[in-house]
């Protein structure tokens, strides 16, 4: 092992002068590819060589005094590469500036452990590391090192490749680039943007960190990080201690505060870490979801989630001790057990989940949590404010979004908690009484359906309300809503006979049919309902944008594939009283057809809704990859339709059914963030012009592969994963989708730029299935939806995701019964 030992700089008075700036020396050895680290113990990790800059020293005589006594370099190659200022600050805080340093190529370069990092107990070897000693080592050492939490910070990876292209390009050159970088304060805004959504506002809210809070939490994040920008488990223990926790547990805590298991953290986990653990911070609604995920973390020591007996009974020991009571042995051990069967598990070695955890407590079947992960004290009382803080800045405009053809204005109205909440009024639309009162029964079947008219001599409405009734135009604006009632409409006809496809039916004796069969009917006469279904949704079809504009809440499904049983589970479980009685609106992802037996029904069942429901804008349609006709003559849906009803009449219906896929529009935009296409994002250079572009589609569609390339892609894309090369390092953010034939594979930058420069927040798609019925991938902004269960004979399940109140939920469908 190769060191060298530094002299100590870590007090911001160093030999009787006053420290300024920190200096930072990225000294690179670019023929074998190493990085000269330090080793500073106190701080509990290796990190780049830096020293405060003294009053009176030039940043080049900082460099010289930290250097010097070990390496041998060139002065002349020593160019300022990054800067990061301190100015906007609210607090003097202390820049930090990057050198670029070349060793001579004399000097003698051992690389740590000759570069081996598998086969040798590397957490052992850096234990034995000297303080202010300084060692060589690779890229690929250093992301093992991390792993281990034995960074200072992250930048050594993060800044790996900016650094590599300045050392191989721009110092050649003598014509060094400076990156300028402002530091400043998140604004609690931009958290919508990353993984905490909005859920981060309302736990800020809720533990009551107002901006002057937040504002002196980051000053003392500031100044116990630098010259890095992250927290490691040493400094995070040094912080957290202040605070009065046990430091026995500090690991605990920073796994805890570690939501994305980088073993690093940045201010924003820090301020939401503090926000879960604050006293002030509600148990209930949205801040005890977050809570709660924090407590999972905390006692999931494997950190894995999946919780095991063991760990969940360290729980419900702290939840008793926390009561005053010191639950032990046995009884803590029939306790625990006890508790653990609430969620459903059966014995102790099974282990609990994250989601079932979260979904035991907000059901109540799992309750204590309230008194875990507190602070003794608050934040506020913490820093002993004596004034009234200012009060939390969060984005507070009126703002018009036109969604599903309505325009809504966006207010900010105060709720009880005296917290803050935007609702969306329609100011085109005024409420009215609808005309039909339905009568359910206790298990949500629909029984009954009665106009209004009809009550009046009853009693149920006034003589004056009946003059309002009765007046034409009143009538007249009611007539589609009427229509989703007239059950001798051709969609009411078209559902009801679905109805009695789905079940089976008995008369005394041997079944006349059983479930999902026809039996004895004639098909012809459905094959004529939906023909007229056809050229009823080809007009609404043909009048939609190419781009739908949908608001929440929202379901959104993936691929049918003519499975109709999977199609009838979701209405029963997420609109069995109807879709105009859902107060969600339904979005499909395409793909309704081929594959399974059932694909006529399927598209049968989603027209007649679709029709019926047309004036409320409730139910979606896009089309998928397989609503092509030549995808279709090479699975079974053309068949299907001639099996059905005879050759003419089949070829007929089916080149209805395409001639209305020929319509549908390509893709949807779920509150102007969320993108939702059936396959990908496109590989054609359209910068700011996505929206524009799709909007020109062509309408009707019928050869999207040589009519339009856009529409193309968005059908057939796919993300890259695993299986496939990394593109990364093939610098290229599309390559040919080589598993079917045509479109791409687009990678996590790829979607990145996507999203950033078209404004969105994630891509939903649907086009590939998978085995829990949803997949999160591309760095958590992209979802895939399958909601078709045992597909091709496999085991896979079926999905959805509901878009509602700022969160995208992802919800499984048990199909077995």
């Amino acid at each position: 092992m190769h060191h060298k030992n530094l002299p100590s700089s870590n007090n911001n008075i160093i030999d009787g002068h006053l420290s300024l700036d920190y200096i930072v020396c990225v000294i690179y050895d670019k023929i074998k590819d190493v990085y000269l680290m330090n080793n500073y113990q106190q701080r509990g990790g290796l990190w780049f060589l830096f020293s405060e800059r003294r009053i009176n020293e030039t940043s080049l005589q900082s460099i010289k005094r930290l250097l010097d006594p070990i390496l041998i370099y060139d002065s002349d190659q020593i160019h300022l590469v990054k800067v990061c200022s301190t100015k906007t600050l609210p607090f003097k805080g202390r820049d930090v500036l990057f050198y670029a340093i070349i060793p001579k190529s004399t000097t003698t370069i051992n690389i740590w452990l000759n570069g081996k990092v598998d086969g040798i107990d590397i957490e052992r070897q850096l234990n034995t590391l000297h303080d202010n000693s300084t060692v060589w080592l690779t890229t690929i050492q250093l992301k093992y090192i991390s792993k281990l939490s034995r960074l200072l910070g992250i930048e050594p990876l993060t800044l790996n490749k900016q650094f590599k292209d300045i050392f191989h390009s721009t110092i050649k050159t003598n014509n060094t680039t400076v990156i300028y970088e402002e530091i400043k304060i998140p604004p609690i805004e931009t958290i919508s943007k990353t993984t905490y959504n909005n859920a981060a506002e309302t736990l800020l809210l809720s533990a009551k960190f107002t901006s002057t809070i937040q504002e002196k939490l980051y000053e003392e994040y500031h100044h116990s990080v630098l010259p890095s920008d992250y927290l490691n488990l040493e400094t995070f223990k040094n912080l957290i201690s202040r605070k009065g926790l046990e430091s026995s547990h500090v690991i605990d805590y920073f796994r805890a505060f570690d939501s994305t298991q980088r073993n690093y953290l940045t201010f924003l986990d820090y301020l939401l870490g503090l926000a879960a653990l604050d006293p002030n911070t509600q148990h209930g609604g949205v801040p005890a979801e977050q809570r709660c995920r924090y407590i999972f973390r905390y006692y999931n020591i494997n950190n894995n989630q999946r919780m095991t007996f063991d760990e969940f009974k360290i729980m419900i020991k702290d939840i008793h001790k926390n009561k005053g009571q010191n639950l032990i042995g046995d009884a803590l051990n029939d306790e625990a057990l006890q508790m653990f069967r609430s969620f459903g598990l059966r014995s102790s070695d099974q282990t609990l989940n994250l989601m079932d955890f979260l979904s035991g407590v907000g059901q109540l079947r799992f309750r204590g949590t309230s008194v875990l992960f507190r602070l003794t004290m608050s934040i506020s009382d913490f820093f002993k404010r004596t004034s009234t803080p200012n009060t939390l800045v969060i984005p507070s405009s009126t703002s018009n979004i036109t969604t599903s053809n309505r325009t809504l204005s966006t207010l900010t109205i105060a709720r009880r908690s005296g917290t803050q909440q935007q609702v969306s009024v329609d100011d085109t639309h005024p409420y009215e009484i609808a005309t039909h009162i339905v009568k359910v029964k206790r298990t949500g079947v629909v029984v009954d359906i009665t106009s209004l008219y009809d009550l009046e001599i009853a009693g149920a409405i006034s003589g004056s309300t009946a003059l309002f009734f009765d007046d034409d135009n009143g009538k007249f604006d009611r007539i589609s809503s009427q229509d989703c009632f007239n059950q001798r409409t051709h969609a009411n006809e078209m559902l009801n006979g679905l109805r009695y496809f789905e079940r089976g039916s008995k008369e005394g004796g041997p079944a006349l049919k059983d479930a999902f069969t026809w039996g004895k009917v004639d098909m012809s006469a459905m094959a004529r309902c939906l023909l007229v279904l056809c050229k009823q949704i080809y007009s609404i079809f043909i009048k939609e944008n190419r781009l739908l504009r949908v608001s929440s809440a929202c379901y959104i499904l993936g691929d049918l594939h003519g499975n109709f049983r999977d199609l009838i589970c979701f209405e029963k479980t997420f609109w069995r009283l109807g879709p105009v009685l859902t107060p969600a609106s339904i979005l499909f992802l395409g793909d309704y057809v081929d594959r399974g037996l059932e694909g006529v029904e399927v598209v049968a069942y989603l027209f007649a809704q679709k029709v019926l429901l047309n004036f409320c804008f409730l139910v979606f349609l896009l089309r998928g990859n397989h609503e092509l006709r030549n995808v279709q003559d090479m699975f079974q849906f053309h068949g299907e339709c001639r099996r059905k009803f005879g050759m003419d009449l089949g070829e007929q219906v089916w080149e209805e059914i395409n001639r209305c896929f020929d319509a549908m529009p390509i893709c949807a935009l779920v509150d102007n963030r969320i993108l939702c296409v059936h396959g990908g994002i496109p590989s054609l250079d359209i910068k700011n012009d996505f929206f524009k572009l799709v909007s020109q589609i062509p309408c009707p569609l019928r050869d999207p592969e040589n009519e339009s390339p856009l529409a193309w892609e968005l059908l057939w894309n796919d993300p890259l994963s695993n299986e496939i090369n990394d593109l990364e390092n093939i610098n290229n953010e599309f390559i040919s989708n080589v598993r079917r034939g045509t479109g791409f594979f687009f990678s996590s930058k790829a979607l990145n730029d996507f999203l950033q420069q078209n404004s969105l927040s994630y891509v939903v798609r649907a086009h590939e299935v998978q085995q829990q019925g949803f997949k999160v991938q591309l760095n958590g902004r992209l979802l895939t939806v399958f909601s078709s269960s045992h597909y091709c004979g496999g085991e896979n399940e079926a999905a959805t995701v509901l878009c509602d109140s700022n969160k995208l939920r992802l919800i499984r469908l048990d199909t077995s019964s």
